[in-house]
């Protein structure tokens, strides 16, 4: 089972894997995996077509290791990309997103404008960084940046970028206003990345859950969330939302078998911490 990165909720870690799809390197036999030591440089001062090559193969490590959970090693895979090839905007990103989920969020930012002056249109990096934004309280920004992010060419596609919106209007209190995002991003057509669409809707279901939560309605919430726990997109977010309702609606069958997903496969989230804590109603 890949463990998620406890700093990066759902709307960010759609598309992930597609951010270096783009990137190529005759070197794939000497890849690494999660878990393994990442190759080691072959000299110090290699041509710039060698350093380009391996700076690429770093990025796609780096993903990896994102994907894997192991923020710390992508952040130093990424970093490394960034010493070879200085041009390589993913490795921006991807710097950014490793600092999301180690809760550097001064860093993080510092690296989202590193990318986006390089790649001012980037609708993946608007998103990321408008999220970041809206995570800390600064609505105005974040709110700008993902709106541009709609609009902006992407690997993930409007879905998730219509989810990123409505999740930070329902941070702000505008739940008018992401009803119509979330419901908006539900209604988009799939796209050729099937897999990411799918996480961008689970992750618009649990946003459209947490909405009816917080408007007292039970059963549209519960509703909403079920559909994303159904699959294999359940997130630490949508397990804690189910389990939250089940406790309010009294079942302890449902509110144990969500709880016992939740430890297993995100022991180390936010949402788990909650509820060792209690923070039924937070």
């Amino acid at each position: 089972m890949r463990r998620v990165p406890a700093g990066l909720p759902a709307v960010v870690l759609a598309g992930l894997a597609l951010l270096t799809a783009c990137q190529s390197t005759s070197t794939s036999g000497s890849r690494g995996t999660p878990g393994q030591q990442a190759p080691q440089a072959r000299d110090a001062s290699p041509t710039p077509a060698d350093a380009h090559q391996r700076a690429a193969l770093r990025l796609q490590l780096s993903s990896r290791y994102l994907q894997a959970g192991q923020s710390a090693i992508a952040l130093d895979e990424a970093r490394q990309a960034i010493a070879l090839d200085p041009s390589l905007t993913d490795a921006y990103h991807i710097q950014a997103l490793a600092q999301m989920a180690l809760r550097r969020p001064a860093e993080a930012e510092q690296s989202f404008r590193a990318a986006l002056s390089r790649r001012e249109d980037d609708g993946d990096l608007l998103n990321n960084y408008g999220w970041l934004l809206c995570e800390q309280g600064r609505y105005a920004e974040g709110l700008a940046l993902l709106q541009r992010a709609v609009a902006a060419p992407s690997t993930g596609g409007a879905a998730r970028m219509l989810t990123s919106l409505g999740a930070c209007q329902l941070r702000q209190g505008d739940l008018e206003a992401a009803h119509r995002s979330l419901t908006a991003a539900l209604a988009q057509p799939g796209t050729a990345a099937g897999a990411d669409s799918a996480a961008a809707y689970a992750a618009a279901h649990t946003q459209l859950g947490l909405l009816y939560w917080k408007r007292g309605d039970l059963p549209r919430a519960r509703a909403e969330v079920a559909q994303a726990n159904a699959g294999r997109f359940a997130s630490p977010a949508s397990l804690w939302l189910g389990a939250r309702i089940a406790h309010r609606e009294g079942d302890a069958a449902a509110q144990q078998a969500l709880l016992a997903q939740l430890q297993k496969r995100f022991p180390d989230s936010r949402e788990s911490s909650a509820y060792q804590q209690g923070a039924w109603d937070e």
